[in-house]
């Protein structure tokens, strides 16, 4: 038994120990030591209140109403997802960006797209969704390299909201879009502001997104349309120039922890922009381990499962087109990691896409009041200042050296991820498969050995009972039986003994 316990053991801890091998082998260690932001621009940025105020504007009567998803015939610059483009390129403008060049819709008097001509509105893109003969824009403004560029860093948020859309089951949503997605596009603004006097080396792309998520059948679909338009129209905008460096997505902010994810596995980049935040004293939560392929083989996976192991919040929103495609990415976002809400109180309302995703129910999550209100303008800045000190100033070069390598980290976590799954599950199925095999093995020698017991030699050897019937000092284990015992009960008997009545007498 110890030995066939020892044996069991030793190929548990084997298979552990290479799966860890494995696991090692896509590690990232890169490290930085950037510099943090000057205390007088520090304060600047985290005292400010802009963030805050462009997310009550984004909440007002005006902008709420911005579905992603309209009829192509009714998609207008006076209402709706139309004038909420509108307006954002507006702001964009006042703080001298410039609309992307190529990017435009053509609309008639009416307000309405139009393609027989009509007045050009720059800086704006319609595309069809995924609802046949449905229309999203997105609006697209850039801040060109001051001397020469080495690429495009995007900064990208999804600015639709599902408010005031009736499905066909006749649900109305009727929320600000506080959480999803407002409180992200007052932050892209607000680090819009802080970017537009910096010197750059890329060329800094503000990109709001439509179509995020749509709704019909009575349901809610995630597609992130206005990302995958994005994606396909960047190549042709930017022709031989195109260089995607980096993919900075903002996604659902205002919750209960701050993270930034780039990959399931660490990247020197996600590292760098980590390492800024330490630097200057923002409160950003480490991401937690993610659930790799070793832990899901054990559980219920029969198949090697994706690279990505199971699906996470850093996977489920815009950047996932541009990660599919090989493109460095890096989310901020603000949730409870296990169940993706806004946070951990199981009493909280889960806001997003709901009628309850308003501003003071984002606030109640931290206390109410000027708490709540104190803890969403820190952490909307937070992002704001991490972004621009990441990038720019004397951390550029850093920067630089950090997203160098990232693609090829992205390559290689993905091919270690892939074979981390393939070689556990392969592990774990043969450790099943050899348990089965040595269960069944040491059940047959046991079987051999009760078959194969030698049998008993001498002139009692036919005799099964020979052992229990020998006697002796200690008496027959069947003495109360015994017919022929002196003084026994012997029913045969012609007269009884001393030894009392038969048991058997009645019978």
């Amino acid at each position: 038994m110890k030995k066939r316990v020892f044996a069991i053991a030793s190929i548990l801890t084997v298979a552990v120990v290479l799966t860890a091998s494995l696991s090692a082998c896509g590690a990232v260690t890169g490290s930085f030591s950037p510099a943090a932001a000057s205390g007088e621009y520090r304060e600047q940025v985290m005292s400010s209140t802009a963030a805050y105020d462009y997310l009550e504007w984004l909440g007002s009567e005006d902008m709420r109403s911005r579905y992603g998803s309209v009829d192509s015939d009714e998609l207008n610059i006076n209402y709706g997802i139309g004038k909420a483009a509108v307006s954002l390129a507006a702001e964009m403008e006042k703080k001298g960006y410039q609309p992307v060049e190529g990017v435009s819709i053509t609309v008639n008097q009416e307000g309405y797209l139009s393609t027989h001509g009509g007045s050009e509105i720059t800086g704006i893109m319609s595309y069809s969704t995924s609802l046949q003969g449905q229309s999203g824009v997105n609006v697209l403004y850039e801040k060109p390299a001051t001397n020469g560029s080495r690429g495009q860093i995007y900064i990208i948020s999804h600015f639709d909201n599902l408010f005031g859309t009736t499905t066909s089951g006749a649900t109305v949503i009727t929320a600000e879009g506080a959480y999803e997605n407002s409180a992200a596009v007052a932050t892209m603004l607000y680090t819009a502001q802080q970017l537009s006097g910096v010197e750059t080396e890329y060329d800094i792309v503000f990109a709001f997104l439509g179509s995020s998520a749509i709704s019909a059948n009575n349901n809610i679909y995630y597609c992130w349309d206005g990302a995958d338009a994005l994606l396909q129209t960047l190549p042709s905008v930017y022709g031989k120039d195109y260089n995607p460096v980096l993919v900075i997505n903002l996604w659902r902010l205002g919750g209960e922890n701050l993270y930034m994810y780039s990959a399931d596995t660490a990247t020197s980049y996600n590292n760098y922009f980590y390492a800024v935040a330490k630097a200057n004293g923002l409160d950003f939560s480490a991401v937690p381990d993610y659930k790799h392929a070793f832990s899901d083989a054990f559980g219920t996976y029969v198949l090697a499962p994706s690279p990505s192991g199971v699906y996470h919040p850093g996977l489920l929103n815009d950047s996932i087109h541009f990660m599919n495609e090989g493109i460095p990415t890096l989310t901020y976002m603000s949730l409870d990691w296990e169940s993706g809400n806004e946070n951990s109180n199981p009493e909280s309302l889960n806001v997003a896409y709901t009628g309850s995703d308003t501003l003071d129910n984002m606030k109640l999550a931290f206390g109410g009041g000027d708490t709540g209100t104190q803890a969403i303008t820190r952490q909307l800045n937070s992002v704001a200042l991490n972004i621009v000190n990441s990038i720019t100033g004397e951390n550029a070069a850093m920067f630089d050296s950090a997203v160098s390598t990232a693609r090829e980290e992205l390559s290689s976590n993905t091919d270690s991820l892939y074979g981390l799954s393939v070689a556990t599950t392969v592990i774990t199925w043969a450790i099943v498969i050899g348990l089965l095999v040595a269960a069944i093995v040491l059940r047959g020698k046991n079987v051999t050995k009760m078959v194969s017991r030698k049998p008993p030699q001498g002139p009692d050897a036919s005799n099964p009972f020979t052992e229990f019937n020998r006697g002796g000092s200690s008496g027959s284990p069947f003495e109360e039986f015994d017919d022929n015992k002196k003084g026994g009960n012997n029913k045969n008997s012609s007269g009884g003994g001393s030894g009392g009545d038969d048991i058997f007498e009645g019978f």
